[in-house]
């Protein structure tokens, strides 16, 4: 697993992104209306993502891993508290599971990337 960024769920993701600015972050990509990676480091590496869907204001923030396959990793590991099964995005395929203290931990591949997103994070 590697760290990717951190995840904030955000209903106003137009605010939300207006606070990041505030704070020295810059959007790095808005891969559709719901989302916008943004970065604060001098490499333009994603660091937060904020989100506005159902599913991940349910879930609460938290951060954001890369694994080499997320369905492998699932079957792997049946005894986690799966919140979100294994689902296709247009990058690859994503989960999230409940750490002992019921905290969202996200998981992503990019099996399905042509190099335009999994390039914006740090590797």
């Amino acid at each position: 697993m590697e760290l990717l960024c951190a995840l904030y769920p955000a209903e106003d993701i137009d605010a939300a992104a207006e606070l990041y600015r505030g704070l020295g972050f810059r959007d790095i990509a808005r891969p559709d209306e719901d989302t916008i990676l943004m970065s604060a480091n001098d490499d333009g590496h994603v660091e937060v993502m904020l989100e506005r869907h159902p599913l991940e204001r349910k879930a609460g923030p938290g951060p954001v891993f890369k694994v080499a396959d997320v369905a492998a990793f699932h079957a792997e590991r049946p005894a986690l508290t799966w919140l979100l099964p294994p689902r296709e995005i247009a990058t690859g395929h994503y989960a999230v599971f409940a750490d002992p203290a019921g905290n969202p931990v996200r998981i992503v591949d990019f099996t399905r990337d042509s190099g335009r997103y999994a390039r914006l994070f740090r590797r």
